[in-house]
């Protein structure tokens, strides 16, 4: 599983790092900026802004608040698109040289491979943009044809997919995995997401089961991550995750994995088997890559 921790490492944001572009957004207002710093105070984060708006909305039922809250889902929209095009230009595979002949490493792509699945957090495109992309036939020796993202229907523009990488919606249930394609399921939605009247499907702010349960899609890769989790001998890796969300917290089986306070994940047996293989040395992606390969193995 993974989190913003995960796309950090090839220039994505984090919460902190969000707050300021909402803040310094040309379309932002009186009103959105002190719930964005309202917010900040009290630990909720722009996420918490935006429930905030959301909650006004509700109450005064009038169009200054409904345009508020539309305003800064937009501003939302737009931090993600700048986040994303940022990741066409990012160096996926450390240690890639272009003018060096002959093959080049592949260190991320092989360690994802490993995976039976994997389950994000993140509603940013990294993984799209370079990990589908890339040969995981060759990756995962012959195990997966490719990455799949169950239940969605590319949208077109006059006949044609729209660039890298793309917009989708959801298909009508029943939904399932398609064979010998390793599975991504994006659990809080995803930022090139539309719902069938064209709004985004993100899941952000307080409440978050409600609106999982109310999309169909995001209900099932829920019920697909419990049944992982429960799958006897199942093994889970986190990456990048600061279990701040309860409603993903929730399925987890001690069997699983070991949750400890204050949202750290610990896996005893891997993180000291990985801690003695890094001697205290502070590792850069490939090298951590290479010893959780060799922990994995």
């Amino acid at each position: 599983m993974t989190g913003a921790g995960f796309s950090r490492n090839w220039g994505g944001w984090l919460a902190s790092e969000a707050f300021e572009y909402l803040l310094g957004c040309s379309g932002i207002t009186p009103v959105i900026a002190t719930e964005l710093w309202k917010a900040k105070r009290s630990g909720g984060g722009f996420e918490g802004a935006l429930e905030s708006l959301r909650g006004l909305a509700a109450t005064h039922k009038d169009l200054r608040h409904e345009t508020e809250l539309k305003s800064f889902e937009s501003m939302l929209l737009d931090m993600f698109n700048t986040m994303n095009s940022s990741y066409s230009t990012a160096a996926f595979e450390p240690g890639r040289d272009p003018g060096r002949l002959g093959p080049q490493p592949t260190f991320v792509r092989d360690f994802l491979c490993r995976f039976d699945k994997i389950f994000t957090l993140n509603q940013d495109t990294l993984i799209e943009r370079h990990y589908q992309t890339s040969d995981l036939l060759e990756g995962s020796q012959g195990r997966w044809f490719g990455l799949q993202t169950p239940g969605l229907i590319e949208q077109t523009n006059n006949g044609q997919p729209f660039a890298s990488p793309g917009l989708y919606s959801p298909s009508l249930p029943p939904f399932k995995v398609a064979d010998r394609y390793q599975s991504y399921f994006k659990l809080h939605g995803s930022s090139n997401w539309r719902t069938q009247n064209g709004s985004s499907l993100l899941i952000m702010g307080g409440n978050k089961s409600a609106n999982i349960a109310a999309s169909e899609l995001l209900s099932w890769y829920e019920k697909e991550l419990r049944k992982a989790l429960c799958d006897p001998g199942a093994r889970l890796m986190v990456i990048g995750y600061g279990f701040a969300d309860t409603h993903i917290n929730s399925h987890n089986p001690n069997r699983a994995v070991a949750v400890c306070r204050r949202g750290q994940e610990i896996m005893k047996p891997l993180v000291r088997r990985t801690r003695r293989q890094m001697r205290g040395r502070v590792l850069g992606i490939s090298s951590l890559v290479r010893c959780l390969l060799e922990v994995l193995a």
